[in-house]
């Protein structure tokens, strides 16, 4: 049975993870674990760790806790391999993982070297590749995934096709 993390205490949106050496995250990481929270969110940035390498020393530094990526840029990978390593990270963890993903932001998008489109249609058919990876290595087992959204089109988005939307550094209002 799946589990139902939308209801755990979470440690939400710690930049330091995205940032801090492995044995500091690790151990932080564990420390959260024991007070009783029962998932981590860590951003990706253009300057971070690798955000599906971070989940792996997250992952294995801790024993029941989730941990999502709050958010991973859909910049950083191309749709197939994100399936693959969300996959791997939940298959290894006992399904603790949480996909979180967004579009980020134009100067950044610039900064990698892509052209920033626009960013529901994009979104919309990097998850239409998702499924379709998904759909070639192994149907109906998707990792649970979330959709960074503020606004009506992308929360709408998000419905659809996700478990969810993080509405980073919003009230449920």
């Amino acid at each position: 049975p799946k589990r139902d993390w939308s209801s755990d205490v979470c440690s939400s949106d710690l930049f330091g993870f995205a940032y801090a050496p492995s044995d500091q995250a690790r151990t932080a990481a564990t420390a959260i674990e024991e007070a009783g929270y029962g998932c981590l969110w860590y951003p990706e940035t253009l300057d971070s760790r690798e955000a599906f390498v971070n989940a792996a020393v997250l992952l294995g530094a801790t024993e029941r806790m989730l941990v999502a990526t709050g958010i991973a840029s859909i910049w950083s990978r191309d749709a197939r391999a994100t399936v693959q390593a969300a996959r791997t990270l939940a298959d290894a963890s006992g399904d603790r993982f949480v996909l979180g993903l967004g579009v980020s932001h134009k100067p950044l998008i610039d900064a990698r070297g892509h052209a920033y489109g626009k960013p529901v249609a994009t979104m919309r058919a990097y998850l239409e590749a998702m499924t379709a990876a998904d759909d070639a290595v192994e149907p109906g087992r998707a990792v649970p995934t979330v959709l960074a959204a503020l606004r009506p089109p992308m929360l709408r988005l998000a419905a659809e096709h996700a478990v969810g939307a993080h509405p980073y550094l919003r009230s449920e209002e």
